[in-house]
């Protein structure tokens, strides 16, 4: 086709834009065009036209020229067009051969389809999302076509039904899945449905036969989607409902970490027996000891441990009607209907044989409980007066008793720490004696005496919370295993607050392990700001650690030890001190000779002690 003058007007009268290309250069484009990409006709006359395509799309517009050169018929195709102020616009394009001022040229016609292609982006999106939603909503769902037949099916429906989805989509009937005799109710409210959407329920049960013949309750949700004649169902298989209703009622009852009853079922049972009961009645209340001492040593798995063993002994001692429960963190009730003060008393000394039992067969750490108990004749106090007052004589033997369970349970760590070979009684001796004769030579009061005393025999109870594949690792740590092996510090600092003995050195466990030089951890410290009792303990306990053998290494002679000592004054320990234990050594030598000698091959690791 020659394209003339008469031609160009009427496109560019065109609302569909529209280019001439000759020599692989635009020699006309009109206002539907410039519309498009933006661009005045004298800036894209005689360029490129690739120059205006997205570079990815620019081979497929190579392409379609290329063929139609040929002579091929080139159909409609969509590409991605560069606007002038940088914006991406699709476009459809349709392009021909003809003649322009005598040359070979070719005709475009341009069309902007963005706003088809983000919604046609859009709705595969929605399609998308809503089709992922119907795989994975964890229930059986189908389509049902207005023929019955099932044309999309889920995983869920698969695992319901026995069939697989090829099985089942265009080639089954949803009433094959259905009791015949449910089936004519089914059909009813279905087309009732149809006609009007609230003229029949729309979750109802039925019973579900699968491809096996077995036949299982169903509750079923439809719902008909709007203009299609389609509907969605969504299918919940109520074999197990009745298991579940009675694990969500046990768990609204019941406690979830121990089993026995919860608090809410305890006040529910205290109403119940004070409005149904007569006679006599009590009510034990009880404390586990020292859990938050367990949690910050041990963690929370073992304070969790503890709550099961002390449920497990207090249990053991009541009779099937006696409600026991955990009515708090730490806090057990026990409410006993029919039993007077002398039978209540009985009661707590059988928990108190109960839980000797179980720390005898299961060893540290021991189970600490305080009680209480208050009874009398529901005729005349109320069981909540009997609760306060139980709880009120609990409180007060806890307070009694506090200070020596505590105590108790921090002997009971350190004979664990010994019993692990990492705290050996000898140690902690010949630590004490070192210490202790520094302290001497220093002319330090006896208060200071007392603390580096606890200090050397308690100052790595924090180690009890590390666990043993770190402390006996025969070879270097890695820079993980240091982090966690650092953390014995704080535990330690926070064992040491929660026991009464230890409180007053506390600040001294956490701060053990900081150097001269300000290397040390957990908070890098240097020089007089470190406790002087940790500048002391710092050499006495090097020297016991070189000497001795660890995991990791063979304990080194007196006389490298001494020469550690020596070469870390000033970055590992004080050099005051340094020279106060050589100027005083003969003082000390039989304690330091005292301590295992052997050749040593290895230099001393001071990250372990």
């Amino acid at each position: 086709m020659e394209i003339d003058e008469g031609l160009l007007r009427l496109f560019d009268r065109s609302p569909v834009g529209m280019y001439i290309v000759a020599g692989r250069r635009l020699v006309f484009v009109n206002p539907g065009f410039l519309a498009i990409t933006g661009f005045d006709r004298a800036e894209v006359t005689g360029i490129d036209p690739l120059r205006l395509v997205a570079e990815a799309d620019r081979p497929l517009v190579r392409a379609a020229a290329t063929a139609m050169l040929r002579g091929e018929r080139i159909l409609p195709y969509e590409y991605r067009t560069v606007t002038r102020n940088g914006t991406i616009r699709w476009i459809i394009e349709t392009v021909a051969p003809v003649t322009y001022l005598g040359t070979r040229a070719a005709l475009g016609f341009y069309m902007d389809v963005t706003d088809r292609r983000r919604a046609e982006e859009a709705l595969r999106e929605s399609e998308k999302k809503y089709r992922t939603i119907f795989e994975n909503t964890g229930t059986a769902m189908v389509i049902i076509e207005k023929n019955t037949v099932i044309s999309l099916a889920n995983t869920g429906f698969e695992k319901l039904s026995g069939y697989l989805r090829c099985e089942i989509e265009n080639r089954r009937s949803w009433t094959e899945f259905v009791v015949p005799t449910d089936l004519e109710r089914m059909r009813d409210y279905h087309d009732r449905r149809r006609v009007a959407p609230h003229a029949a329920p729309s979750a109802y049960a039925f019973r579900f036969l699968d491809r096996y013949g077995r036949v299982r309750p169903v509750f079923l949700t439809i719902a008909v989607i709007p203009g299609t004649g389609q509907s969605v169902a969504s299918l919940a298989d109520m074999t197990g409902r009745q298991a579940v209703e009675e694990r969500l009622l046990f768990l609204s009852r019941h406690d979830s970490l121990t089993g026995v009853y919860n608090r809410a079922f305890f006040e529910e049972e205290m109403v119940r027996l004070q409005h149904n009961g007569s006679g006599p009645a009590a009510v034990i209340v009880l404390d586990v000891d020292g859990l938050k001492m367990i949690n910050d040593s041990y963690g929370r798995e073992r304070g969790d441990e503890m709550l099961v063993a002390a449920a497990a002994a207090v249990g053991g001692c009541f009779r099937r009607g006696d409600v026991v429960a955990r009515i708090g963190g730490d806090e057990f009730a026990v409410l006993l209907p029919g039993l007077d003060e002398a039978a209540a008393r009985q009661k707590c000394a059988r928990i108190q044989e109960a839980v000797r039992v179980r720390n005898e067969a299961d060893g540290p750490p021991a189970l600490s409980l305080s009680m209480g108990f208050a009874a009398g004749p529901l005729e005349e106090v109320s069981l909540e007066r009997l609760f306060q007052a139980a709880d009120n004589n609990m409180c007060r033997e806890k307070l009694f008793r506090s200070r020596s369970a505590k105590s108790a349970l921090v002997r009971a760590m350190s004979k664990a720490l010994q019993e692990r070979d990492l705290v050996t009684e000898e140690h902690a001796g010949r630590l004490r004696a070192i210490v202790g004769g520094l302290a001497g030579v220093l002319g330090l009061p006896e208060s200071t005496h007392a603390n580096l005393r606890l200090l050397a025999e308690f100052h790595d109870i924090g180690k009890i919370g590390i666990p043993d594949h770190i402390l006996g690792k025969p070879g270097p740590l890695t820079p993980e295993e240091f982090q966690q092996m650092q953390k014995h510090c704080e535990i330690g600092h926070r064992i040491s607050l929660s026991a009464p003995d230890l409180a007053g050195i506390a600040e001294l466990v956490l701060m053990h392990h900081e150097r001269w030089d300000g290397t040390g951890y957990p908070l890098g410290l240097r020089q007089e700001q470190i406790p002087l009792e940790c500048r002391i303990l710092a050499i006495g306990d090097a020297y016991d650690a070189m000497t001795s053998d660890r995991p990791y290494r063979r304990a080194l002679t007196h006389r490298q030890a001494l020469a550690e000592i020596r070469q870390c004054a000033g970055t590992q320990f004080d050099p005051l001190l340094v020279r106060e234990f050589f100027v005083h050594l003969s003082l000390f030598e039989e304690v330091l000779l005292g301590a295992p000698a052997q050749a040593a091959a290895d230099t001393p690791d001071g990250n372990r002690h």
